[in-house]
């Protein structure tokens, strides 16, 4: 059995850890401490498609004609 003592800052150095692994802890009925690695799953940033509703159809469209019409308004003719 290996022994491992916490620090002033309620730390505790496992020794096959790896930097920024994370643990899922749980507490047994008997005072013991459980600590299961989690694999972190990443999800995309932007899945493909979920920009599209800003690109396409209404919202497009509105947006189109909103910059238009502030574009319109900033040109200004020869004089």
């Amino acid at each position: 059995m290996t022994t491992l003592k916490v620090d002033s800052q309620r730390r505790i150095r496992l020794g096959d850890a790896k930097p920024g692994q994370v643990y899922a802890r749980e507490n047994g009925p008997d005072g013991s401490i459980v600590l299961t690695p989690v694999k972190a799953e990443r999800a995309e940033a932007f899945p493909e498609g979920s920009l599209a509703k800003y690109f396409e159809g209404k919202l497009g469209r509105e947006r189109d004609e909103r910059d238009r019409a502030i574009g319109s308004a900033c040109v200004q003719g020869p004089e």
